[in-house]
């Protein structure tokens, strides 16, 4: 799973809610990439399955 996000959401994916994020990844058996989008404001995102 890729999420694209603006640059403020990726860091608080990796800081503050890093603990939620793995357990995600154990619960699905997904592993999570996590790309800086420039253009996104931090209110868009995108979830794509790879």
């Amino acid at each position: 799973m890729l999420v694209l996000a603006a640059q403020p959401v990726i860091d608080r994916l990796l800081d503050e809610d890093s603990t939620a994020l793995a357990e995600l990844q154990a619960f699905t058996g997904v592993p999570v990439r996590l790309q800086v989008e420039a253009l996104y404001t931090p209110e868009q995102y995108d979830i794509v399955l790879i």
